[in-house]
């Protein structure tokens, strides 16, 4: 399931995995996924979003900034990102901007669980 819970010392993560998705309509499909476990949350989200090898483009893009104003602000107390590289840090640093969020890039999956739980 590329949307799940795991739990790294102790503390609950929803983790998005997006790694290595080719498909518009795929990665589309699995942020509506995503988008459901953000309605159905009854406590702060600590994210870890994984986007090494992912396809994006403009339409991926505005859906993800929409997402993260409309449902994803507020129910977030931290997030972590893997697979910033090249095109997609100046992507990031959109997102970033337009939602008014603070979405930290990891190159590790270890450092980024160790930073949602500190």
């Amino acid at each position: 399931m590329p949307v799940s819970y795991i739990t790294h010392k102790g503390r609950r993560i929803l983790y998005v995995n997006f790694k290595d998705l080719k498909s518009k309509e795929v990665v589309l499909a699995n942020l509506e996924e995503m988008k459901k476990f953000y309605l159905e949350a009854t406590e702060k989200i600590y994210l870890l979003l994984d986007v090494r090898g992912t396809f994006t483009d403009p339409e991926v893009m505005d859906r993800l900034k929409n997402y993260g104003k409309q449902y994803f602000n507020g129910k977030s107390e931290k997030r972590a990102v893997l697979g910033i590289t090249g095109v997609k840090k100046i992507l990031l640093k959109g997102y970033n901007l337009v939602t008014k969020t603070e979405v930290a890039p990891f190159d590790s999956e270890e450092e980024a669980k160790d930073y949602l739980v500190g």
